[in-house]
């Protein structure tokens, strides 16, 4: 069934927008995340880049940048080196527009030590619709299915490891969304049966949009459904061991922020420094009370838009993960087959 029209007052609340572009958010100290290790995925980005210079500087003991470009990542990592000393600061190589990579990434992780935060922020809006090797559209693969495949790789060493460290809080994967999902949420379009595949409909090359942030804000609505659809199914015992949010830093400069006239336009109205989207970031490093779940504005939990998509979602991407890799199923097997709480 097609999801109900959203109110176009809930899509583009351009109050609730322009007082989240001059909001002055409190920077962080270092109380609640000394000692901490943090895992920034797409570390290089405007964003990410500026919350890993905060990081840094909170007194956190170990800083691993996950980057597809480990150059970059050593252009960003080398100064902070020199600056902090006593954080040990280590650059990764991921490819999020390869499932392979992913695997191997996983692979470094399950090898490591606990790891307090995992930010899952890797962002792309391309000019035209490209294919990843692995078949996928190339915002859709490296916003939603490259980073659920991820966490499903990864999810029960975290587990694993809280069992570990008993007494310490629990580990954080947060999703960097954005304030796209609202503005793009009015252009959602089911496909009209059931059997029909949401996922192939917005992989399509032919109905792709490019040259706009159309997919890139229904890739992102895709994964804040399918990350909300998690936490619901994970099993008795988890509570207090993982902590799962999505989080919206607003609209700041950025390759992402360039990409159209609209997009400056926006910006300008409603845009913020980089600093303060990155403090929303490292903010999200932290267990905030009632976000499990859920989508954090700045360091807010939002309320939530109530789209009927998340069950499509949390179906196709299940059957796309372990298609790519069966070992999945195994992860899947442990979670509850259908949300334990109500939407």
């Amino acid at each position: 069934m097609p999801p109900a029209k959203i109110p176009s007052s809930e899509a583009f609340p351009m109050k609730a927008f322009r007082r989240q572009g001059k909001a002055k958010l409190t920077p962080p100290t270092p109380a609640k995340y000394e000692g901490k290790t943090v895992l920034l995925i797409g570390a290089t980005g405007a964003i990410l880049s500026d919350a890993a210079r905060i990081l840094a500087g909170l007194k956190i003991a170990k800083l691993i940048l996950g980057v597809r470009n480990v150059k970059k990542g050593e252009i960003l990592a080398d100064p902070l080196r020199q600056q902090h000393p006593d954080v040990d600061i280590k650059t990764w190589e991921v490819d999020f527009f390869s499932f392979e990579s992913i695997r191997k990434f996983a692979t470094t992780i399950n090898d490591y030590g606990r790891i307090d935060a995992v930010v899952l922020g890797s962002a792309i809006i391309n000019d035209k619709t490209k294919l990843t090797q692995d078949g996928w559209e190339e915002t859709l693969q490296l916003v939603h299915l490259s980073a659920a495949l991820l966490v499903a790789l990864i999810l029960p060493k975290i587990l694993a490891d809280a069992e570990k460290t008993a007494g310490l809080p629990p580990v954080v994967l947060s999703s960097v969304s954005s304030l796209s999902i609202r503005t793009n949420s009015p252009w959602l379009k089911l496909p009209a049966t059931p059997e029909e595949s949401y996922l192939a409909s917005i992989n399509r090359v032919d109905t792709t949009p490019a040259q706009n942030q159309g997919q890139y804000g229904i890739t992102k609505i895709a994964h804040t459904c399918w990350v909300r659809d998690l936490c619901l199914r994970l099993p008795p015992g988890t509570e207090g061991k993982v902590h799962i949010h999505s989080v919206d830093p607003g609209i700041c400069p950025s390759p992402l922020s360039k990409i159209s006239f609209s997009a400056k336009l926006f910006l300008f109205w409603a845009g913020r420094p980089v600093e303060i989207s990155a403090r929303a970031v490292v903010n999200s490093c932290l267990p905030t009370a009632g976000s499990h779940g859920k989508l954090m504005v700045d360091y807010d939990v939002a309320p939530e838009l109530g789209l009927e998509l998340r069950q499509r979602v949390w179906d196709e991407t299940k059957q796309v993960l372990i298609d790519a890799f069966p070992e999945t199923d195994a992860f899947f097997a442990t979670l509850s087959t259908e949300p334990v709480v109500s939407p």
